[in-house]
């Protein structure tokens, strides 16, 4: 029996009441969401024997007509009966809790009383599912499976099985019994600010610089920060390297190379928009490690006409070399707005905080942020530097970095919030939008010739 089995061989699986009851009674069960939660919850209801009716999905013609055999449906709440709305449940299964709650708050109204879109409660069906599987002697651990399952990819929260898998499998310089206490489930480490694309809206606030703006940073220098972090930790389950387009930094061979051989480290994962094709074999060999997942942003026709033929030639050398990657085709983000205070009161400050999917813990030029917004903002000035919203890890020693660390995780909001919309369910746009810089202070998008002030 592995370590995973053992950890959970006297554990009962707790589905919880709501799923269990739909479960006995053979409910009706509607999925508002066709995207990764939405398939994992429909895999574990399959695995308790009951399978949802439908999604419901607003981009169902983009998506297709099913998913993994389940019927994909614009949702269209006036098509069923009263009775038919009072005796099913509809989980909504969208990331965002302002979203989330904005759709159950609409499906209340059109009269289905039974919607549930609480994180906590999706995430106990899905970690029932992985313990009872494990238990039967069927799970078997997919790292890109598992890596995107809510319970992991949320920072505020924990999966003991998904840690323990990595700490056995992918974690070096971490002794097989020992139980880690301080541990950053995810981190991004910011090596560049220069991108392929400009796009309106950047949560990495591209459209905010200017050419003469552009950074890479010294290898030698993240990789010393980073060790230093690491020093004052017991393990990060994921770095997430990121730019800007990292893929443009041009000693992006050297970092990977790095990353891979830290101690105390798990999963390594690259975002890229799969512009950039490195020319470099051997950075196709270490992104063929187990440990490495890419990461592609799909931004469909706004991806630059020249750029366009960048991606199929990326992923065809991904593929050659038997890498682990998904294309994200991503069609709408958050409007962030722009960086004045807000007002929020202390409350309303921690439901941003709280209701925010972004949350990375972004390591930029020795500080680690809680996003990049707050770390690309505090760097050039949009954002006024709040000492208490980052970690400076160059002025600590290792005792106060691990206690800081620990009062950082813990932290329920920063004063950065102050100046962002958060993630709204009412503020949203287009992803992928492109300008150009003119010069600092104005942007022009798409080539129209429109101008508009980018409040640089």
């Amino acid at each position: 029996m592995n370590a995973c089995a053992l950890l959970v061989r006297d554990r009962k699986p707790l589905v919880p009441s709501v799923f269990e009851r739909a479960i006995d009674r053979r409910q009706r069960i509607i999925l508002y969401g066709a995207g990764k939660i939405g398939q994992r919850v429909a895999a574990a209801l399959r695995w308790f024997g009951h399978s949802p009716a439908f999604f419901w999905d607003r981009c169902a013609d983009l998506l297709g007509s099913e998913r993994n055999g389940i019927e994909v449906l614009l949702p269209d709440l006036s098509t069923m009966s009263l009775e038919e709305r009072a005796d099913c449940l509809v989980v909504v299964t969208i990331f965002s809790e302002n979203v989330a709650e904005r759709i159950r708050q609409e499906l209340l109204c059109a009269g289905y009383p039974n919607v549930l879109s609480d994180k906590t409660t999706i995430g106990g069906l899905l970690e029932a599912e992985c313990v009872s599987r494990l238990q039967a002697g069927r799970f078997e651990f997919q790292l890109m499976r598992c890596h995107i399952c809510p319970v992991v990819s949320d920072v505020r929260s924990r999966c003991e099985i998904f840690e323990r898998h990595v700490r056995d499998c992918f974690v070096r310089g971490v002794e097989a019994q020992f139980v880690p206490e301080v541990v950053v489930p995810s981190m991004g480490v910011l090596i560049s600010n220069k991108c392929t694309m400009t796009c309106e809206g950047c949560n990495h606030l591209r459209d905010h610089y200017a050419p003469d703006d552009h950074r890479d940073l010294a290898p030698d220098q993240v990789i010393e920060d980073l060790r230093k972090l690491l020093s004052a930790v017991d393990l990060v389950n994921k770095l997430v390297l990121v730019g800007g387009e990292a893929l443009l930094h041009p000693r992006v061979e050297e970092i990977i190379n790095q990353l891979l051989r830290l101690p105390k480290v798990g999963i390594l994962q690259i975002i890229t928009n799969g512009t950039v094709v490195p020319k470099s074999r051997r950075v196709f060999e270490l992104l063929a490690s187990p440990r490495v997942i890419v990461e592609i942003s799909d931004y469909g026709d706004h991806v630059p006409e020249p750029l366009r033929p960048n991606v199929s030639r990326f992923i065809e050398h991904l593929e050659n070399h038997r890498i682990q990657y998904r294309r994200i085709r991503t069609l709408q983000w958050f409007d962030f707005g722009g960086f004045e205070d807000r007002g929020y009161t202390v409350e309303e400050i921690r439901r941003v905080y709280r209701t925010c999917c972004f949350l990375s813990h972004d390591l930029f030029d020795g500080r680690l942020y809680k996003c990049s917004r707050s770390a690309y903002g505090t760097v050039i000035g949009k954002v006024p530097n709040y000492p208490g919203d980052y970690v400076d890890i160059r002025s600590l020693d290792r005792q106060s970095l691990r206690m800081r660390l620990i009062e950082f995780l813990s932290l329920e909001y920063v004063e950065a919030c102050r100046h962002c919309n958060g993630a709204s369910a009412a503020l949203t746009m287009e992803a992928g939008r492109q300008i150009v810089v003119v010069k600092r202070g104005h942007l022009r998008r798409d080539g129209s010739g429109l101008e508009a002030a980018a409040g640089v």
